[in-house]
C-alpha cells in the first residue's frame, strides 16, 4: 500500500513538473540557438574584418583619413577598405556586447542583422545618417569619419533627389544638411571628400549658386548644403551649424 501511494504521489509531481519543465526546455533551446547563430555570425563578421585588414597591409597603404589633404589622383579607391574597415569594426564591437549581455541573461532583444547599422536609413546600395545635433563642416566631416564613414557624395542627381526627400521628411525645421563637398583648397574648384572634382551638380541657379558670396567673411563660402526646402545646393561659410548626412555602403546580408 506504501509503494502504491508512494508512486501515486511521484506520479502526480511528475505531471505537475512536466509542462513547466517543457516550457523551461524549450525557453532553453531558443536561447541556445539565438547563441549559436550569434556566435557564427559575428565568426563570420570578424573574418570579413580580418580580410579587409590583410589587404590593407599587403598594399602597404598608409592610413588616410578623410580629415587629411589628399594628393590629386587619389580617390574613394584609396579610402573605401579603411572606411569599411573601421565600419566592419564598430558593427562587429556592437554585436559582442550583445552577445555578452545574450550570455549572462539568455534575455537580452538581439537586433537584427541588417545591410545598414542601427539607425542609419538604407537607400539603393547605400546607409545615410542624418544627424539630430548640429556641427561646422569640418567637425561634422570628422564625425562622420569616426563612425566609419563620410560625409555625403551626390554623384548623380537620383542620389541627390532620394536625399532630399529624406532631409526634407526628417529635418522638420532644419533644412539644411551638410554634404561632403566644398571648394576649400582652391577657390571655385569643388571636390567631394574623396578628392573627385564634382561632375553632375545640383547648385541653385535661381540665386547663382555657388556665388562666394562676401558676408561670409574673409574666407567667403567654401562648403556646400544640401538645401531640402529649394531641393537644391548652396555654397556657405564652412564654419556655420548645421546638421550633417553621413554616408557609408550597405553591407550584403545573405
Amino acid at each position: 500500500m506504501e509503494d502504491s501511494d508512494h508512486y501515486t504521489s511521484l506520479h502526480e509531481f511528475t505531471e505537475e513538473l512536466t509542462p513547466r519543465g517543457a516550457s523551461g526546455v524549450k525557453r532553453g533551446a531558443e536561447c541556445l540557438r539565438g547563441q549559436t547563430g550569434l556566435v557564427v555570425f559575428v565568426v563570420l563578421l570578424a573574418s570579413v574584418c580580418a580580410n579587409i585588414a590583410l589587404a590593407v597591409l599587403l598594399f602597404n597603404r598608409p592610413a588616410v583619413s578623410t580629415s587629411a589633404s589628399l594628393a590629386p589622383g587619389q580617390g574613394m579607391a584609396d579610402l573605401s577598405p579603411e572606411l569599411k574597415l573601421k565600419s566592419l569594426e564598430m558593427r562587429y564591437n556592437s554585436l559582442c556586447k550583445d552577445y555578452s549581455n545574450l550570455g549572462v541573461t539568455c534575455s537580452t532583444t538581439v537586433r537584427q542583422c541588417s545591410p545598414c547599422p542601427e539607425g542609419w536609413l538604407q537607400l539603393a546600395d547605400k546607409c545615410y545618417y542624418f544627424s539630430p545635433d548640429k556641427m561646422d563642416w569640418e567637425r561634422s566631416r570628422d564625425s562622420c569619419d569616426s563612425m566609419g564613414s563620410h560625409l555625403a557624395i551626390l554623384y548623380s542627381h537620383e542620389q541627390h533627389d532620394l536625399l532630399e526627400v529624406e532631409a526634407k521628411k526628417l529635418g522638420g525645421f532644419d533644412y539644411h544638411f551638410w554634404i561632403g563637398l566644398s571648394d576649400t583648397e582652391t577657390e571655385g574648384v569643388w571636390k567631394w571628400v574623396d578628392n573627385r572634382i564634382v561632375n553632375d551638380t545640383y547648385w541653385n541657379e535661381w540665386d547663382n549658386e555657388p556665388n562666394n558670396h562676401q558676408s561670409g567673411g574673409i574666407h567667403g563660402e567654401d562648403c556646400a548644403v544640401l538645401d531640402s526646402r529649394s531641393k537644391s545646393w548652396f555654397d556657405v561659410p564652412c564654419d556655420h551649424i548645421y546638421k550633417r548626412i553621413c554616408q557609408m555602403d550597405a553591407f550584403d546580408i545573405d
